[in-house]
């Protein structure tokens, strides 16, 4: 009993020695591990693909099988096929509803670019009025801004070659993203004999103990992963529909624009609505600074809601994270590894939570049994 438990503490010594090692340089390690995924970047992403659309493949196989006589291979064809359609016709939407939104708004900034500077001058000069402060001239910058305007007139004949000479970069990205999801169709479609596989592969190689507890290890991973992703989705489209809904009582301009890339930016945890919320400052900005102001106000407590209730409660909840260590992992995320660490933060720390829970209850149950085997045999 004495070896077992010293073997524990032993254990407990690496494990904390490991991730005081993790927790110091957790910057250059994640550098160091993101520069080596970078070299299969088309096969990580493929990856990643495939395990973001796993859930619903499985929910749409699940009931083509179930709706007729189907066959499971043919169910699975079938569901890849309407996860990929559905993810693009979304895209399509999206870019239906963007992009001719965003070519008025530049349209329009071209065409009243000097009413709009006038406005706020109009408007900065009476609030410097009210503040007893001297006026403050803008003919400068109107005058930068319409001259601005002239030269990119001037220089569109060299947008062409700009854009030949991206072509190679252009040409690069999409042939990494037409590997990547071709290499996930493959994960998808034959994903049970590649776990069988690999748990076979591990389970000849591996003794008992390692291979059940990577088995369990696994397991978490994955549902943390998952629950995450769903969390995070329904938690965007929660904040872009609020968004929607108070630009249209408002009366802003812009509100399907802004409130589309304010949800899509929202998949990024915590700081990416402040990215669409920036865009939607400067476009209203430029028609109207009182609106510029209003936003402002609305966005700042829609914030402080989706901050303090909705992001714990949606996310935390999915995951079994409570809100404050949702926080914590964002914050400690964000300062050790930047934009990765921000979106890997919160599904790693809700894995440690867990193994740390189940861990705890698992002790707890071994004191509990050698309690009571003691007062037996005393």
């Amino acid at each position: 009993m004495e070896r077992r438990e010293l073997q524990q503490k032993i254990n407990g010594l690496i494990c904390f020695i490991v991730l005081a090692v993790i927790l110091i340089n957790g910057r250059q390690i994640l550098h160091s591990v993101i520069s080596i995924l970078g070299l299969f970047r088309s096969f990580w992403i493929g990856i990643a693909i495939a395990f973001v659309f796993n859930r619903p493949y499985e929910l749409l196989r699940s009931k083509y099988q179930k709706s007729g006589r189907i066959g499971k291979k043919t169910a699975g064809v079938l569901s890849i096929f309407s996860v990929y359609l559905s993810v693009l016709a979304v895209l399509a939407a999206i870019v239906w509803i963007v992009i001719p939104q965003l070519a008025d708004s530049l349209r329009s900034l071209v065409e009243n670019a000097g009413l709009y500077m006038a406005n706020l001058q109009r408007e900065l000069d009476t609030l410097m009025q009210l503040l007893n402060l001297p006026p403050v001239d803008l003919s400068y910058l109107t005058n930068a801004l319409l001259q601005g305007i002239v030269q990119l007139n001037d220089t569109t004949g060299t947008l062409f070659s700009t854009v030949l000479s991206a072509t190679g970069t252009v040409v690069s990205a999409f042939a990494t993203g037409a590997i990547a999801i071709v290499f996930s169709i493959y994960l998808l479609a034959g994903k049970e004999r590649l776990l069988g596989q690999v748990s076979r592969l591990l389970k000849v190689y591996l003794p008992e103990k390692p291979y059940t507890y990577l088995a369990y290890l696994q397991g978490i991973t994955v549902q943390s992963f998952e629950n995450y992703i769903v969390g995070q989705g329904i938690e965007a489209i929660i904040l872009g529909s609020l968004c929607f809904i108070g630009m249209l009582v408002l009366r802003l301009d812009y509100a399907s624009l802004v409130s589309v890339v304010v949800g899509i930016t929202a998949l990024i945890p915590i700081l990416g609505a402040y990215i669409g919320g920036a865009v939607a400052v400067i476009l209203l900005l430029i028609v109207s600074p009182v609106k510029a102001c209003i936003f402002l106000i609305f966005f700042i407590v829609l914030q402080q809601i989706e901050n303090k209730i909705i992001y714990p409660k949606v996310v935390g909840r999915r995951i079994g994270l409570p809100g404050m260590w949702v926080l914590l992992a964002i914050t400690a995320g964000t300062k050790l590894g930047g934009i990765f660490g921000t979106i890997l933060g919160v599904p790693v720390t809700a894995i440690i939570y867990t193994l740390l829970k189940d861990g705890v209850l698992r002790r707890e149950k071994q004191l509990e049994e050698k309690h009571i085997a003691d007062v037996t045999t005393g």
